[in-house]
């Protein structure tokens, strides 16, 4: 069955969605601020705009089945916003989940994010667990999912909800203030010095790019009746471990440094994935250092071919 969907934000998972989608014959409308690049012109329908801009909101999901939500205007370092950001994200959410009902949208997918369950006790965690965010970020996220599944309740909207681990891959923006792995290796592009917060034990649980789309192609096309995913490699690794592994691919070591950690910085965080194996057919495909040569690569340096 062909995809038909509504793209809202085209940044690093957007991005890297809509190239996968379009390889697989999917019908995309894009909404994003920027212009459409050049790789995608012609084989989709690319509308620039804001997510504020209801009138171009409603043109983008207007004939389409599936809506993907990517956009946030905050990362899971945040802890605190303000006003602003609140409307950017919870608020004009709220608008365009009135505005599928109302053009008869079928399904959104949203990317939420593992942030939304805080600090926890057990491993891997589980889509049960207690949600308690330490951030903004998650915080927001989780506001989101409850008026997803609200409108599920009232309107038959259904939801997929995306509880996404810690992404990495080519065209991550390494000088963002998002992403470990893409911060690494701006800092190496750069010649400067990484620094960790903290002793660089925290634990991650890092997915691939690719693994990613994936996931995100199979909850569109899904008919099950659940509703939240977690989509990660249920897998940790410390932040110590990946700066290692990436002087192992590079065969060179690089320069670190320790500051101090942030409130909102949680110290594990790792996603058990069964409930995607078994409703999606989803696998995380790519290991951590297959993901991280490719990436590395991607940004032109130098791969010891001996790992």
């Amino acid at each position: 069955m062909t995809l038909n969907a509504a793209v809202l934000g085209a940044g690093f998972i957007g991005k890297s969605f809509i190239r996968e989608s379009l390889a697989r014959g999917a019908n995309l409308t894009v909404l994003d601020h920027k212009p459409c690049p050049a790789e995608f012109a012609g084989k989709l329908e690319w509308l620039d705009g804001e997510f504020s801009d209801e009138e171009t909101l409603e043109q983008v999901v207007q004939n389409s089945d599936v809506v993907y939500h990517f956009i946030s205007s905050t990362v899971p370092g945040d802890e605190s916003d303000d006003a602003a950001e609140l409307v950017q994200n919870v608020v004009q959410t709220l608008r365009l989940l009135k505005l599928c009902v109302k053009v008869g949208v079928k399904k959104i997918v949203f990317a939420s994010s593992a942030s939304v369950y805080g600090r926890q006790d057990k491993f891997p965690i589980l889509e049960s667990a207690s949600t308690n965010p330490i951030s903004s970020h998650g915080i927001h996220k989780l506001t989101i999912e409850k008026y997803l599944q609200l409108y599920k309740y009232q309107h038959g909207l259904d939801c997929k909800i995306m509880r996404l681990s810690n992404p990495y891959g080519p065209e991550q923006r390494v000088t963002g203030r998002q992403g470990f792995i893409a911060i690494v290796i701006g800092k190496i592009l750069a010649g400067e010095n990484i620094v960790i917060r903290g002793s660089g034990e925290d634990v991650r649980d890092f997915i691939y790019i690719d693994d990613v789309c994936d996931a995100l192609y199979l909850m569109g096309q899904c008919e099950t009746n659940k509703n939240i995913f977690n989509i990660g490699s249920g897998q940790g690794h410390s932040l110590n471990q990946v700066v290692g592994l990436i002087e192992k691919v590079l065969n060179k070591p690089v320069s670190v440094s320790h500051t101090e950690s942030r409130f909102s910085d949680i110290p594990t965080s790792i996603l058990d994935v069964t409930c995607a194996k078994q409703n999606l057919n989803y696998r995380s495909e790519t290991s951590m250092e297959d993901g991280l040569i490719k990436t590395l690569a991607f940004h032109g340096l130098k791969i010891c071919r001996s790992t």
